[in-house]
């Protein structure tokens, strides 16, 4: 009888180390950036824009999403970061893209407002000729109790403008 529970006991640990290890495998492992994209999908979407906007907006939206995922935003560190401002034409844009941001991770429940995957889900061209990417920002869950990842859907307006892509906030 006490080598039935120990063998029940030793099987519940095994079971639940298992459904804990196969949850953190799918947290952290991520798609390749835009893979979602088709091509034609692309070609549809850069159609009407210059061919050095087209090969740029991928790889300079990646980079700057990278920035942001696994740091912690709503800090006066990531706030003075040169290197995430210089994807805004103003300061003031800048502010209002952070703020608003930190304001949507906090109410996702997003812990330390530190995404530590982003995933581009897919871009659609906004009446205004600029670019629309939806985003998906997964984090640790800052809920008591909550051992799940926390998701904010988001999406993000890139305009071309003066030969170089900008990321304009919207309104706070």
């Amino acid at each position: 009888m006490i080598s039935l529970r120990r063998n029940r006991g030793l099987l519940f640990g095994i079971t639940i180390f298992g459904m804990l290890a196969s949850i953190a495998c799918v947290g952290s492992g991520s798609t390749p950036w835009a893979e979602s994209i088709s091509q034609p999908v692309r070609n549809e979407i850069f159609r009407d824009l210059p061919e050095e906007a087209t090969d740029s907006l991928i790889s300079l939206s990646e980079i700057f999403y990278e920035r942001i995922s696994s740091r912690r935003f709503n800090s006066r560190a990531t706030f003075l970061d040169p290197s995430m401002r210089q994807f805004f034409p103003t300061v003031a844009a800048y502010s209002d893209y952070y703020a608003a941001l930190v304001d949507a991770l906090d109410l996702a429940n997003i812990r330390f407002s530190r995404a530590t995957e982003i995933e581009l889900l897919g871009i659609e061209v906004a009446p205004n000729g600029s670019l629309r990417l939806s985003l998906r920002f997964v984090g640790r869950n800052d809920l008591p109790l909550r051992w799940w990842n926390a998701v904010l859907l988001r999406t993000d307006e890139w305009r071309w403008l003066d030969d170089r892509w900008w990321v304009v906030p919207g309104k706070v």
